[in-house]
């Protein structure tokens, strides 16, 4: 029997180390040495460079989020020279960490992890010799959750193991969720006094708004749908989200707090709890026997692991905001109609079911006979990894720019700059320039711009407005050097016509890894700006550069789209700052 097992979690976000810490107690108390290392400590320049381009999509383009899930889940050539990439990179120190602790067993509750130690039990040279096994936090699997060198996965309910199956040739050992044992003991505080304590109206609903430990999500929706209602009292944890914090706490509605320590108390003080991802914290208000709602659910995992939670039947999902002040009038009445079932999902043995799973991993890992793959056609998978790369690069790219070279300065209160691309309107119009060199919004110029009306761009620097070079409006992400001679040409076309060779770089489209190139060679600022209109619905994110496409508006469209921008900055108590600032 395995004695000495390493566990290898990751910090992106509190739901991996959460699970470690739980799957390490239980296992510590049926008299196993355990030791827990991080993921992205293997490879710490790139484990930092995952960390931040993670917590980027999240919260400023979840969308690339959702395009790496679709690309990984539909594309499946580009997994494999990933998942040898990553096994190159972080490898070696996790077989360190095994020889140094001298590991019978190691598991991870983190995906890469779970790809890199399968690719290490699989590899024709030097395989990793003890069994590996993969505990899945998740309601829902994807294809990086999984590789078929896993011995054994550890799954949190049998709704996932349909889903282990489809992608590899293994069933799960349904184990339940590894929650901390103060969200299933009673609480130091009952209900009442809990309540007394956070300064909870006892007369009201009371719902808890989560969103992890990183705050990601629109809050702010949420916490504003819910204060509309007279018997609901919000509470937001914003995690260690110190500027979200500050954000709702303007608000003025329900009560919103940072980091705390006091969840399983919170949990019981409230009627009900509203999440967007469908991890740790969903499992730990089940273990609470508080009902769970699912309100705009965070791209990739996040909406998987919603729609897989609400087909258990363990939460509800709320679509839109009449929904969910209606989804919470009904759960704070009848909290049974999704609390028993997800109480349900508990072993009632946990640690007896977690040794058993490793007992039946090490009878698998000591039967099993590796097959040799045959190699694929050298060409195709350098075209394969190529492919990805690329992709994974340029999306990544995208995301980290989203508030590239902002004034650093202003960062204490929030803050945003306005950009017009004024397309082939007439922009010499004095009312037009005059608002425009007032509020300090900048002009974008993109390089048909910079060819069809040269004298009005030098009209437009003589009017003190800021001068942005926008490149070619064909920019795509995939192309690789259009980007730098689309910027080139711009940037000597408005030199010629201003004599200004300092431009702020403004790509229109997809920021991608040729633009960033080119920006740092010619050291030239980069500004991702967000393309907006009065039909565009957005949340306004401090530091970023907001863009007002004119083309085909006429002044007096323009002139209303300027104004409804400012006003919408100032209803947010947004300060409208100079464009010249953008860069440095």
């Amino acid at each position: 029997m395995s004695k000495r097992v390493l566990l290898v979690s990751a910090r992106m976000g509190a739901g991996h180390d959460g699970a470690a810490k739980e799957l390490a107690r239980l296992l510590a108390d049926r008299g196993y040495e355990v030791e827990i290392r991080d993921f992205l400590d293997a490879a710490p320049v790139v484990g930092r460079f995952l960390e931040r381009t993670y917590e980027l999509q999240l919260d400023h383009a979840p969308w690339s989020y959702e395009a790496l899930f679709r690309l990984f889940a539909t594309f499946r050539p580009i997994k494999p020279p990933i998942v040898t990439l990553f096994y190159m990179i972080f490898f070696p120190r996790m077989r360190r960490w095994v020889k140094e602790f001298g590991a019978d067993a190691v598991i991870t509750t983190y995906p890469f992890a779970s790809l890199v130690l399968g690719r290490a039990r699989r590899a024709l040279l030097r395989p990793l010799k003890i069994p590996a096994y993969t505990f899945l936090t998740d309601f829902s699997v994807h294809t990086m959750w999984v590789d078929e060198g896993v011995d054994t996965y550890l799954a949190v309910h049998n709704i996932s193991v349909a889903q282990v199956e489809k992608l590899v040739s293994k069933t799960p050992v349904v184990t339940g969720p590894a929650v901390a044992e103060a969200f299933r003991e009673a609480g130091a505080l009952d209900r009442a006094e809990a309540r007394v304590h956070f300064g909870i109206p006892a007369d009201r609903t009371s719902a808890l708004i989560v969103a992890g430990s990183w705050g990601v999500g629109d809050l702010r929706d949420t916490l504003l749908s819910l204060g509309a209602s007279d018997d609901i009292f919000p509470v937001v944890v914003c995690g260690r989200n110190e500027a979200l914090r500050a954000s709702l706490s303007r608000v003025g509605v329900g009560l919103v707090i940072g980091w705390t320590d006091q969840m399983p108390s919170l949990m019981r003080a409230c009627d009900v709890m509203i999440q967007n991802a469908g991890g740790l914290t969903a499992l730990e208000a089940f273990a609470t026997h508080v009902p769970v709602i699912s309100y705009n659910p965070i791209k990739g995992h996040g909406l998987r692991n919603v729609m897989e939670m609400e087909a258990a039947g363990v939460s509800l999902w709320a679509r839109t905001r009449a929904e969910l002040i209606e989804t919470v009038h009904e759960l704070g009445a009848n909290p049974e109609l999704t609390t028993r079932r997800a109480a349900g999902v508990f072993h009632p043995n946990p640690g007896a079911a977690l040794e058993d799973a490793l007992l039946l991993g090490e009878l698998r890992a000591r039967g099993r006979n590796l097959s040799r793959r045959r190699p694929a056609g050298l060409a195709l998978r350098f075209a394969a990894w190529a492919i990805a790369a690329v992709t994974a690069l340029n999306i990544t790219v995208n995301a980290a720019t989203q508030q590239i070279n902002v004034d650093k300065a202003a960062l204490k209160t929030p803050f945003a700059y306005a950009l017009v691309n004024l397309g082939n309107q007439d922009f010499s119009n004095p009312q037009v320039l005059a608002t425009m060199s007032k509020l300090g919004i900048g002009a974008v110029v993109t390089g048909p711009l910079a060819q069809q009306y040269p004298t009005d761009i030098a009209e437009l620097q003589s009017s003190g407005i800021t001068i942005l070079n926008g490149g070619w409006p064909m920019n795509s992400g995939i192309r690789l050097v259009a980007p730098i001679e689309a910027a080139t040409k711009t940037a000597r076309l408005i030199a010629e016509e201003t004599g200004l060779t300092q431009v702020t770089y403004a790509p229109q489209g997809m920021v991608n890894s040729a633009d960033l190139a080119w920006a740092s060679i010619a050291h030239k600022a980069l500004v991702k700006p967000v393309v907006i209109g009065k039909t565009t619905a957005f949340i306004v994110h401090s530091g970023e550069a907001y863009e007002i496409d004119a083309a085909n508006m006429s002044p007096a469209d323009l002139l209303s789209e300027i104004t409804w921008l400012t006003r919408t900055l100032n209803n947010n108590h947004f300060t409208l700052l100079p464009s010249s600032g953008l860069g440095n």
